[in-house]
């Protein structure tokens, strides 16, 4: 790696795991499992269920944002990508502040910009985002048991986002410990 990037080196290999496990299984989920299941009369194919009811394995698509938001909207599309590109934009030009200066910064943003570049991918080279893990729990306050779909760059994008919060109330938890000690007086003798 240049120079230039290796200071970044956590980054890039969080980055490139991220993507890389998000890619490969988005293929194995459209090679493996008929698109789209739950879609009656369309050949659907019957959800793969992994721990009984809770968790199953299916092939839907996601045209729109989180939650399927937007979808009917010929433009979302390319608006959500512009979108995760001034994100991602953003991120590297913030990077020293981001990366370098937070603890834990670079597994963070790591997984948040791989997570982000694996639906990018899709949206621009598949006709939706590859969703395959569902899970079923009782979420009652939601009125549904049934959670919506995801991937692994939707967890990668969740984890980080989790984590760069965590480190971020961390930092300032020690700094403000730190500056209270300052602030006391010296012990009398």
């Amino acid at each position: 790696m240049g120079s230039r990037l290796a200071p970044y080196a956590r980054f890039w290999a969080v980055l490139g795991t991220a993507l890389s496990l998000d890619q490969l299984t988005k293929l194995l989920v459209v090679r493996h499992i008929p698109y789209p299941t739950y879609e009656a009369g369309l050949g659907a194919a019957d959800p793969i269920r992994l721990l009984g009811d809770a968790v199953w394995l299916v092939h839907v698509g996601n045209r729109g944002a989180a939650w399927g938001l937007g979808a009917g909207h010929p433009l979302t599309k390319f608006v959500l990508a512009g979108l995760a590109f001034l994100v991602l934009a953003f991120v590297w030009f913030k990077r020293r502040e981001l990366l370098r200066e937070l603890a834990g910064g670079q597994l963070a943003f790591g997984l948040f910009v791989g997570g982000a570049l694996g639906n990018v991918i899709d949206r621009l080279f598949r006709d939706h985002v590859v969703d395959f893990v569902d899970v079923h729990l009782p979420f009652e306050l939601l009125g549904s048991r049934r959670w919506p779909a995801f991937n692994v760059a939707d967890a990668a994008i969740c984890a980080g986002v989790a984590l760069y919060f965590a480190f971020l109330w961390r930092q300032e938890r020690d700094l403000r410990r730190q500056l209270m000690s300052h602030d006391r007086p010296p012990p009398e003798a």
